[in-house]
């Protein structure tokens, strides 16, 4: 199945190197081409404010900063901005925090190419 509305551009904030290029290795086979990087929060702010991102997939564990103090940041100033939580600590208390902040999605680590398109799915349906 094919994306029908635009989910692009996507943004990928993760301090792994390995992580961000596995990520956007599978969004890009997905044919997503609008895909930019960051290692942490400080770098990722000049990008949200140059070229919003529809999606964003936002590590838990961040060396600069929580990754949920991120996602309440995104919430206030980038409300239409869909935010996809990943982590290496898939426990229900984390899984539920994210959501209850607001993430749209959860992917635990390590993830494959048919998470990703699953949850990018789900996030096309309610945007």
């Amino acid at each position: 199945m094919e994306f029908v509305k635009p989910l692009e551009p996507i943004l990928i904030i993760d301090d792994s190197q390995d992580i961000r290029d596995y990520l956007s290795s599978i969004l890009t086979d997905l044919g997503f081409e609008e895909i930019f990087e960051s290692q942490d929060f400080e770098s990722a702010k000049s990008l949200l404010t140059s070229n919003p991102p529809n999606v964003i997939f936002l590590d838990i564990e961040l060396p600069d900063t929580d990754g949920t103090q991120i996602l309440e940041f995104i919430n206030d100033h980038y409300p239409n901005t869909h935010v996809i939580m990943c982590s290496g600590h898939n426990s229900l208390e984390n899984v539920q925090n994210t959501w209850e902040l607001g993430a749209k999605g959860f992917i635990a680590k390590p993830f494959n190419a048919k998470k990703v398109d699953t949850v990018l799915k789900r996030i096309e349906m309610i945007a």
